[in-house]
This record gives C-alpha cells, structure tokens and sequence, in this order.
C-alpha cells in the first residue's frame, strides 16, 4: 500500500514536469506596466483611478496613481485591454492597451505619458470655440456693413470674457465704422492692454482721435502703429494730413514720402505731396508729384480738372 502510494506519487511527479516544459503550459506570460498621469501643465496628479478590462475575458485590474502621478501594475496577463482613467474634476480618458503576445519571461513596458485636463479647462475650451463661432458671425456682418448687428452679437461674448481681445477689436471696428469714436476707443485700448504688439489696434485708435479732433493723441497713437508695422502705408499718410493741417509742411511731406515708398502710385498721397512742395514753393517738384496724382485718377474727371487748373497755375509761377 505504502508502495502503491510512493509509486503514483513519482509518476505525478515526472508528468506535471512533463507538462510544465509543453508550449501553452505553466506560468501565466507576464507583463511589468508603468507610467505617469500629468495635467496639461504637466504637473502630476495624484489619485487617478486606472481600470484596465481585458477584452475577450472581461477580467478587471485597477490601480491608483501616487503622489508623483506615477503607477506600476505587475504580473498584467497578456490581452487587449480597454483603459479608463478617471478622477473628480477632471476629464474621463481612455485608451487602448494591446499587450497579445505572450511572454516568456516578466516583459517591462513603460506607458506613454498620459495628459488628463480638468473638467474646467474643458469647459473653458468649449466656451472660446463657441466664443469664436460668435466673433466670426460678428466680423462677417462688419464686412456686410451690419454694425448693429455685430455690437449685438459681440456684447454677449464680452460679458461672459471681458478679455476677449478679437471680440474687443472687432466691437471697436463696429462702432469706428458708425463714426462713434468715443464708444470706440474703449475696446480698442483695452486690446493694447491685452496684447501690446497689435498694431492694426494702435491704428484704429489713431482714426478715432482723428475723429474726435485730439490730433496729439492721434499721432501718438500712429507713432506706435509704424513703429510695430512699418509696412502699413496708410499710417504715415493720416499722420501726413494731421501735420499739414497743423503747417507742419516738413514734417508732413515726410510721413508722405514714407507712405510712397510703400505705395508708390496712389493719387491722394502723391496730391498730398505736391501740396506739400507747393508750400515750399517748390512748384516744379509740385507739378512732378501733381502729374503722377491725376494719371491715378483718370477715372475721376472732376478731380483731374482741378488738378489740371491747378498745375496750369503752377507752371505760370515757374515762368516768372
């Protein structure tokens, strides 16, 4: 009996050692998973629950991550695995896992790191693509010429962020086209505040001092605007009509020229100009600059007439 027993214990023995060498027998293959949770500013965050449900058992595994948003699970069963991770005031992510081939050996496997954004920042996102969809349906009924119809649409996006700065500049654009250019240089500073490097911004301001008959501030204002864009010609050209308004010839023949190299053929620049000379009395540079003017506005017969009398007169004062 005793015998019998030792017997069947042995012949165990050699078949589960049998068995433990076929292929698809013994230990589970075996993967070592870790990785990290962080925001969207990349700090970690801690606590996230992770669940991981193999697809063809729907056999679970879940883990939190520490402190420093790192997590380790060892011993994952090969399989393909839907993730969840999730944790209060953020946003449920999830991601595929697919870990098929078994392993012989423990197979270490580092994660991606894995960006979750909070509930806020979300909600946030979701209020500027609205917020845009808005400005966009506001600047097209500018362009259609509907400026009631844009500070409508633009006075709701404000109220929900006053720091809108493309809906701040479009409402200014609204109200500067309705030459109400009080109401219209609050957005617009407001825009320079919030973005210093705008030009079209310090433009538009100088237009409405203009407007207003504050030429000081008004040239302030296109100072600024060509310091940051040099390449706008109508800039130099506003502040050219300021300065001659004011006598100041020099000066304003100056922003004309400037306004020239840019746009070397436009009839009211190149008139602005040779008024310019004319009060220098340099009147064969006038007529120079007068003739270039009235070929840019041959369409315009009563403008060419005047500037033909004009430049007739011109030539007299050359004769004497």
């Amino acid at each position: 009996m005793k015998y019998g027993t030792v017997r069947y214990l042995i012949l165990f023995a050699l078949l589960a050692a049998f068995v433990a060498v076929l292929p698809g027998f013994g230990q589970y293959r075996e993967y070592n998973i870790s990785g990290k949770v962080v925001d969207l500013q990349k700090k970690p965050i801690e606590g996230v629950e992770i669940v991981l449900r193999d697809v063809q058992t729907s056999r679970s595994y879940s883990l939190n991550t520490k402190k420093d948003g790192t997590f380790r699970l060892v011993g994952l069963p090969h399989g393909v695995y839907q993730v969840t991770f999730t944790k209060e005031g953020y946003a449920e992510k999830t991601d595929e896992w697919r870990f098929e081939t078994p392993q012989e050996t423990m197979q270490k496997v580092e994660i991606p790191t894995v960006t979750m954004a909070s509930r806020e920042i979300i909600e946030e996102a979701q209020r500027m693509k609205e917020a845009a969809t808005e400005v966009k349906a506001a600047a097209e009924k500018i362009r259609l010429e509907d400026y009631d119809g844009a500070i409508a649409d633009l006075k709701p996006v404000l109220d929900k962020n006053p720091k809108d700065s493309n809906a701040l500049y479009l409402m200014g654009m609204a109200y500067l086209k309705k030459k109400m250019y009080a109401e219209a240089t609050t957005p617009l500073v407001k825009v320079t505040e919030l973005s210093p490097k705008f030009a079209a911004a310090y433009y538009q301001l100088g237009i409405c001092y203009q407007g207003l008959n504050d030429s000081a501030t008004a040239l302030e204002y296109y100072e600024k605007a060509m310091a940051l864009d040099p390449a706008n010609p109508d800039a130099p050209y506003n502040a050219g009509l300021i300065l001659f308004a004011e006598s100041r010839v020099d000066e304003a023949l100056a922003r004309f020229e400037q306004s020239l190299a840019l746009r070397p053929d436009d009839p009211a620049v190149l008139e602005m100009a040779g008024r310019c000379y004319i009060h220098r009395a340099d009147y064969a540079k006038a007529v120079e600059y007068l003739e270039k003017a009235k070929a840019g506005y041959a369409a315009d017969e009563e403008r060419v007439r005047f500037l033909d009398d004009l430049i007739a007169k011109l030539k007299e004062q050359i004769k004497k």
